[in-house]
Order: structure tokens, then sequence, then C-alpha cells
């Protein structure tokens, strides 16, 4: 299981997720206030961190930079299977909010940095 973090504008719900998903033609179940998302064959997992473990976890400078790029925020956990439904989650997002995106790897910034970056990188074409 791989994850992201999309962290947005603290007013962001996760119903508000779920409407968003479904209103950019996913399949979208939604239960203890975790959305679950299914494309392609393949599904994802997204949970609102609602007891601040995230900002717990960053580093002070990793805080400054999410902080001064979109405010006041919560961070969504995106477990996925395959990075195609977790770009489209992603993209779907960044539609609707300022997104900052924690790949946990190398990458904390701009959602929509992440994925031109994603589409330069990979090796065959990512739809979303």
């Amino acid at each position: 299981m791989n994850s992201l973090i999309v962290c947005v504008p603290r007013s962001v719900t996760s119903e508000d997720v779920r409407d968003q998903l479904s209103e950019s033609g996913m399949q979208v179940e939604f239960r203890d206030n975790r959305v679950t998302v299914s494309s392609g064959g393949s599904i994802a997992w997204i949970g609102r961190d609602s007891d601040g473990e995230l900002e717990r976890e960053y580093e002070p400078d990793e805080l400054a930079l999410v902080s001064g790029l979109i405010g006041e925020w919560v961070g969504f956990i995106i477990d996925y299977r395959t990075i195609e439904v977790a770009v489209m989650v992603v993209a779907a997002m960044c539609d609707r909010w300022p997104c900052v995106i924690d790949n946990d790897d190398d990458f904390i910034g701009w959602g929509r940095e992440y994925l031109d970056r994603l589409r330069s990188t990979e090796s065959g074409p990512l739809t979303w």
C-alpha cells in the first residue's frame, strides 16, 4: 500500500471531498468519515486527519512550507494501490481547492506541480 498526503484549507470536510470526487465522475463510497474511490479496477481510501497527527509529525520547515502556501490547513491521507487512482483523486481535489502534496518521499509542494512532475517522469501516459 502506498500513500500521499493532500493538504487543503482547514475548512474542507470529508463530505466536501466525497462530493468533489463524485462530481468528477469517480465511483465513491462514504463510511465512517472515510471516502473510498474505485476507478479502473483500482481503489484509493481517503481519510481526513481529524486529530492533527500530521501536523505533529512534520518538521518545522515542512510546516512553514505548507502553511506559507495555503495558510491554515488540514491533511487528507490517500492510501492507494496504483498511482493512477491516486492521481485522479489529487487532480479532482486540485480542481476545487489549493492543494499541497506530500508524497512522503521526495516532494512537498503545489498539487499541480506534483501532477506535472508525474506526467514528465512516468514511462506510460497517465490520464486524469
